[in-house]
């Protein structure tokens, strides 16, 4: 089942592989070169030496001509190759046999060591159950959580996780979505409400209705974006096979002066120049960084998503990890759908009994200006002295004690033909109020400040990089916002365009460390994409924002964002140790060559090996959890 669910999450075909991704075709090859080079060290034969190179290696050599000749580049199958060549040349045919075996060896091992430790990091996200219950033909069967249908009807126990994203057909329950929201988020759900995948039952049998496969969930979405390779490993070889591309020709170099240098002041032999030049070749090799750097980001990531944040690729990992600023768009992330009253305006009344009227007048109303409007009023209201009741679309009207009120839009007010003022009140929701047919004032309300805001910007703000706030708001309403959210920078009065333009000013000023645009579904992509790194909330509710963002973050709030940061510092700060690690063992070969304390080719290649395997050990260890 785990191989299934590998696959599913981009492990690969198992049809291919026989042994954590490695190809049988391979294995095959290995065992019979380990043969023939053992036969030849009982025989001397060099023509067995040669099977066991030719047999396991020529597809390297294949891929070093080709890259030679096509791609006009020298990687470190060319450079294998040469040392193996100059082996045979210097009649050490074992040493040829035996580096390349040992070559072909680490790339078994590597993809062993890889998918062995990509398995455990996979296991400790992936929230969905391996078995569910379906309803099928009015029977209850078990069936693989892979062969769920779209549509499909299924019953969730308590304690049992929903499979995918669906919908309450029968039942009610509680729900826990901390295993994909990344922090504790329980909610009460009912008939023809939606769950997401990966969420977890606490208190009740519930039927539900599959609203996709297995793969189709959005979680499962995030994890196959974090699990492609094409993502962080693969862009991890690219990096490195440019480099390799530049120091392949200078080691080359490097081993032909090696060889002279030696053959000219020291009185070495022949072969031992050329054996000592090419573990220069050998130990140049990038191959050992290739996995464990490309490793290292993908626990990065998977840490990420499992506090609850998708990072698209280890490039946006890195580049999170150096954020030296965060741009909040307040309209999006920052105000709730509630309002304040800010302001009561009256030329007729009392600003204070304005209140009161406006107050009676609402009491009966659903609506959330209506409910500010009460809330803002201290005093008691005598329920008593309402006569009569009515809510439109656009306002609410009521007879209070012989007088009838009307309270809403400015379009309300033309309709019934009361003459309002014209005035500019910016962002501000203005609820116009008439006595009587004549107007008696107006009440300017605010949207109100999210509970979780001030905690998000000073999470972020932790890590070390700088929160700014762009608003299309009034100066006043900004201010007041910035001042409850914990901001230190915020620009008001903002046009879509000057969004950009601010951001670009934000982006100069921050040469060196990446600018992040933090916005949810309804925000321009044009800003998104103007960012170094466009961040969408939402994402566990809303395709758009997961398909938006080249970082997700799976709730509303982007409270974890910072935990994300974290997770690229925490893999950065791997790779680095993984580079100085390897590079020291490197710098050892050389050393004991250039001191005449060993100059065997097959015994730098398996130090390289280990070196690697090691490396990538490291990178995906429990070190990430932290």
């Amino acid at each position: 089942m785990k191989e299934k669910f590998n696959n599913l999450f981009g492990g690969g075909s198992a049809g291919a592989y026989t042994w954590f991704g490695v190809k049988k075709e391979l294995l095959i090859r290995l065992a019979v070169a380990v043969v023939l080079f053992c036969a030849g060290l009982f025989t001397s034969g060099t023509v067995l030496m040669l099977l066991s190179f030719l047999v396991v290696g020529y597809d390297v050599i294949g891929r070093a001509i080709f890259r030679a000749a096509k791609e006009r580049t020298i990687g470190e199958e060319l450079l294998v190759t040469l040392c193996a060549l100059m082996a045979f040349v210097i009649n050490e045919g074992y040493e040829a046999a035996a580096v390349m075996i040992i070559w072909q060896a680490g790339t078994v091992l590597r993809a062993y060591a890889l998918e062995l430790t990509r398995g455990t990091l996979l296991d400790k996200v992936v929230p969905f159950p391996r078995t569910v219950t379906a309803l099928r033909s009015e029977e209850q069967v078990t069936i693989p959580a892979e062969e769920i249908r779209a549509d499909e009807i299924l019953i969730v126990e308590p304690g049992e996780a929903f499979p995918t994203d669906c919908e309450i057909t029968l039942g009610g329950t509680s729900i826990d979505r901390s295993p994909v929201l990344g922090h504790s988020g329980t909610a009460e759900v009912h008939e023809g409400d939606t769950v997401p995948g990966g969420a977890v039952n606490i208190s009740a049998e519930v039927r539900v209705r599959a609203l996709s496969t297995l793969t189709g969930s959005s979680f499962a979405r995030a994890m196959g974006a974090v699990t492609n390779e094409n993502n962080v490993i693969c862009s991890a070889e690219r990096s490195l096979n440019n480099y390799s591309a530049v120091f392949a020709p200078f080691t080359i170099g490097i081993s032909i002066l090696v060889t002279l240098v030696l053959l000219i002041f020291t009185d070495v032999s022949t072969e031992e120049a050329i054996h000592r030049a090419l573990v220069v070749l050998i130990v140049a090799c990038p191959t050992a960084f290739f996995a464990p750097v490309g490793l290292a980001y993908l626990a990065g990531m998977y840490r990420a998503l499992k506090k609850g944040v998708l990072v698209k690729g280890a490039a946006i990992l890195e580049s999170l990890s150096k954020a030296g600023a965060a741009v909040f768009d307040k309209d999006d992330l920052l105000s709730e759908d509630d309002f304040r009253v800010t302001t009561v305006r009256s030329d007729r009344l009392d600003p204070n009994v304005l209140l009161k009227v406006a107050a009676h007048a609402a009491v009966g109303s659903v609506r959330s200006e209506a409910a500010a409007v009460v809330n803002a009023y201290e005093g008691v209201i005598d329920n008593s002295l309402i006569q009569r009741f009515e809510e439109f679309p656009d306002g609410i009207a009521a007879v209070i004690d012989g007088v009838i009120i009307t309270m809403g839009s400015k379009a309300m007010m033309d309709r019934l033909k009361v003459k309002v003022p014209e005035e500019d009140n910016g962002e501000l929701v203005t609820m116009f109020l008439s006595l009587n047919g004549r107007f008696a004032g107006s009440i300017l309300m605010s949207r109100t400040v999210r509970s979780d805001a001030a905690s998000s910007v000073a999470a972020i703000e932790a890590t070390g990089c700088d929160c700014i706030m762009l608003s299309d708001d009034t100066e006043e309403n900004t201010k007041a916002i910035a001042s409850a959210a914990g901001f230190r920078e915020y620009y008001s009065d903002c046009t879509p365009l000057e969004h950009l333009e601010k951001l670009q000013e934000i982006k100069e000023r921050y040469p060196v460390n990446s600018v992040l645009y933090i916005g949810s579904e309804t925000t321009d992509t044009a800003v998104l994409d103007a960012a170094d790194i466009g961040v969408c909330v939402n994402g566990l509710f809303s395709r758009e924002a997961l398909d938006a963002g080249a970082v997700v973050v799976m709730d509303k709030t982007p409270d974890c964002l910072s935990e994300a940061m974290s997770a690229g510092k925490t893999s950065r700060g791997t790779v680095r140790l993984v580079l100085i690690g390897i590079i020291a063992v490197k710098l050892l070969m050389f050393a004991l060559s250039a001191f005449g304390i060993t100059w065997q080719v097959w015994f730098a290649a398996m130090a390289d090996v280990v070196a690697g395997v090691a490396g990538i050990l490291f990178a995906g260890s429990s070190r990430q959890d932290k």
